[in-house]
């Protein structure tokens, strides 16, 4: 039935709630600590609802290959592809690191304010003072240890394809101050929420793959690092894209 999508919906999105709140109170007294030191005392809070929201919100089977590369309790930056919003949680829930998303999702209700309190950067990206002082603000989190994840794409897929237009700026940036680069993959987020939106889809499996983080001494300037790092990328989108069509 066409309505059963979105009445899970509805259900998930009251577990998911109740979830993020049951996160966001023991995070809140750390609204106090300054933004950077805060994230590694609470960085529990959100990778614990995104991991509830993922398995009982939205009973997600979880596929994920190569964490044991990510230098947990550095500074890095996972660089993805994005398919769906799902794709959010997901890495910040594997790879405990935040997103760069626009402003709109600040408003989302309790999932904006624990995402803002555990590092997540929100801007205007219509504007380019917006873009500006996200890349400032990404810059001076990193700098401080808090790991984050961006979607170069800058948008979800439409039609499950990688998109032709990526911005790679802020990937040359960190090949300017050495902040290490992730690859990461995802697979199968559109299917459990997709673009257009059409409900929720529940027990579908999400897949996610990582590679070891870049050496940015290794690469001469950041375009051929953020090159580099987005190669991979496509690469082990490729993959999947070939293994799930087989299983199809």
């Amino acid at each position: 039935m066409r309505l059963v999508p979105y009445l899970n919906a509805l259900v998930g999105a009251v577990i998911a709630g109740a979830i993020a709140t049951a996160f966001l109170i023991p995070a809140l007294p750390f609204v106090v600590v300054p933004r950077g030191r805060r994230e590694r005392y609470i960085w529990w809070t959100n990778t614990g609802a995104s991991y509830g929201i993922l398995r009982y919100a939205l009973r997600a089977e979880l596929d994920v290959v190569g964490r044991e590369h990510i230098p947990f309790g550095q500074p890095y930056m996972v660089v993805a592809n994005h398919r769906s919003w799902v794709d959010v949680i997901t890495l910040i829930w594997a790879a405990r690191a935040e997103g760069l998303s626009k402003r709109e999702v600040f408003f989302t209700p309790v999932m904006g304010v624990l995402g803002y309190l555990g590092g997540a950067v929100f801007f205007n990206r219509d504007h380019a003072e917006g873009r500006r002082r996200a890349k400032e603000e990404c810059l001076y989190l990193l700098k401080q240890g808090v790991p984050l994840h961006i979607y170069p794409e800058g948008t979800r897929t439409r039609d499950g394809k990688l998109r032709e237009k990526i911005h790679l700026a802020m990937l040359e940036v960190c090949w300017e101050h050495r902040i290490p680069l992730v690859p990461a993959a995802l697979w199968g987020t559109e299917r459990v929420v997709g673009v257009p939106f059409r409900g929720v889809h529940l027990g579908e499996t999400v897949h996610a793959r990582f590679r070891p983080p870049l050496d940015p001494a290794l690469y001469p300037n950041g375009e051929e690092y953020a090159k580099a790092c987005w190669a991979q990328v496509t690469e082990m989108v490729n993959a999947l894209e070939s293994e799930y069509a087989e299983k199809r």
